[in-house]
């Protein structure tokens, strides 16, 4: 009697471990049916959505995407981030030979001409072959730089340095700085760095049209054409290392008894100016000018000192076209007097005229 129920155990026991083997069967046997006749099984819901066609990509951030193209110059600002090692995160400036020194590290890293990534990878791996991190994970970001950036001084209204990642037409440089001054003049000089030199020596052995600027050091445009116009001529690529000096305008002053005193922009318009022009300019001359004392202060053409030539302008002769108007320079004075006698005789009489405006109190009134 006492072998029943063990053989009775027994027998469960195989009916549990062959119906566990029936069931791994069955679902293999699904399993392989499934991929013989190409049906799949549901799909998850991160699947479904990689397969959602209707999703628009999101816009690649270009700024992001210059600044990875970026390369490590010497003397650049970097901030060097690794993890969970603050000992070494921290910032750090390229030597001018354009290695970097690292916390750590027994040489310093070749870090000139790398890209911000590359640089991060090559930290890491001199971290792992110094047996000091094996895993490190390495950030580098550009805080400061001095030669990927185009200086923009002279005659614009935020002279400075503008950081520059790559080819940047002038016109977009001329906007960051404000825009040009009311006293900036017609032109503007450029002066290339190493990689503008470079590039323009490529593009004007590529241009076939000869509007390539020239690959000299410097050269000079119309930088007002430019801005009025937008002309594609003008608008020429800057590189890191470019410098742009706005120039002032030539000007000539009109002093003395005239409407408007003061100074006045020499263009492309009124290159040819000359003294009655520059007269009509100002307002013309005042009541209490005097016309016969015209004088024009010319500095000498050598420019060695502060002294000016004094030439008398025979402002009469020049109405009547008895002597010819006389063609004004960059920097020329042109002084009108006033004379005190008139001056005195006109404060007089307008005094009188404001007494009368007044209401004539005072005044003996006859019938």
């Amino acid at each position: 009697m006492a072998g029943r129920p063990e053989r009775a155990r027994e027998n469960r026991t195989v009916a549990n471990a062959g119906g566990l083997v029936l069931a791994v069967f069955l679902v293999t046997s699904l399993t392989s049916a499934w991929a013989q006749e190409g049906t799949a099984a549901p799909a998850l819901p991160s699947e479904a959505a990689s397969k959602d066609t209707t999703t628009p990509a999101a816009p690649p951030d270009t700024a992001k995407a210059s600044v990875n193209e970026y390369t490590v110059s010497p003397e650049d600002l970097l901030d060097i981030l690794v993890l969970d090692v603050p000992e070494v995160t921290r910032t750090y400036r390229v030597s001018s030979n354009g290695f970097l020194s690292l916390p750590l590290l027994p040489e310093p890293i070749p870090a000139a001409g790398e890209s911000l990534d590359q640089l991060g990878h090559l930290i890491a791996a001199k971290f792992r072959e110094a047996g000091m991190i094996n895993n490190a994970q390495v950030t580098v970001t550009l805080r400061e730089t001095r030669l990927h950036t185009v200086v923009v001084s002279g005659e614009v209204k935020r002279p400075q340095a503008y950081p520059v990642y790559g080819p940047t037409r002038l016109l977009e440089v001329l906007i960051q700085a404000g825009g040009l001054t009311d006293a900036a003049g017609n032109t503007a000089n450029i002066m290339r760095g190493e990689i503008g030199m470079r590039a323009a020596t490529e593009e004007s052995a590529r241009s076939a049209d000869g509007i390539a600027p020239p690959p000299g050091q410097s050269f000079t445009l119309n930088i007002r054409k430019l801005v009025a116009t937008g002309d594609d001529k003008t608008n020429i690529l800057l590189y890191p290392g470019d410098r742009v000096m706005v120039m002032r305008a030539a000007l000539i002053y009109v002093m003395g008894a005239v409407t408007r005193p003061g100074g006045y922009v020499l263009n492309e318009s009124t290159q040819q100016i000359t003294v009655l022009k520059a007269l009509a300019m100002a307002g013309d001359v005042t009541n209490v000018a005097k016309k016969g004392h015209i004088t024009l202060l010319r500095r000498d053409s050598a420019g060695t000192d502060q002294k000016r030539e004094e030439i008398f302008i025979d402002y009469k002769g020049i109405v009547k076209g008895q002597v010819a108007d006389m063609r004004m320079r960059a920097d020329d004075i042109l002084y009108v007097p006033e004379s005190e006698k008139i001056k005195i005789w006109r404060s007089a009489v307008s005094s009188t005229i404001s007494m009368v405006t007044m209401g004539g109190e005072g005044l003996m009134i006859y019938h």
